[in-house]
């Protein structure tokens, strides 16, 4: 096993765990998020170079997926930012009025 084929494989898990165990700041959850979009794109298109498959618009719609996410997060970080003056996790809850 080539050592691009094992970083492929470890970089979700690392992202994954990032993200259960440090989950105080909501820029922090969409930090771990992006990485495990880019960890997929850059599995997929490892795996299509390695099978002399030459399907880009797999690529294009992953990359698209993640900038929509991308977007759409920093969009919740702004509102919650002016909102609650902060990107802490607890302070969110639905029983404040």
């Amino acid at each position: 096993m080539n050592y691009q084929a094992m970083i492929m494989m470890l970089l979700p898990l690392i992202a994954m765990i990032n993200l259960m165990l440090y989950k105080n700041y909501f820029l922090h959850l969409l930090l771990c998020l992006e990485v495990i979009t880019l960890s997929m794109l850059m599995y997929l298109t490892l795996n299509m170079l390695m099978i002399n498959m030459n399907i880009p618009l797999i690529s294009v719609i992953m990359l698209t997926l993640g900038a929509c996410e991308a977007s759409l997060g920093l969009s919740v970080l702004v509102i919650m930012v002016r909102m609650y003056g902060n990107d802490h996790i607890n302070n969110l809850s639905m029983n404040k009025c």
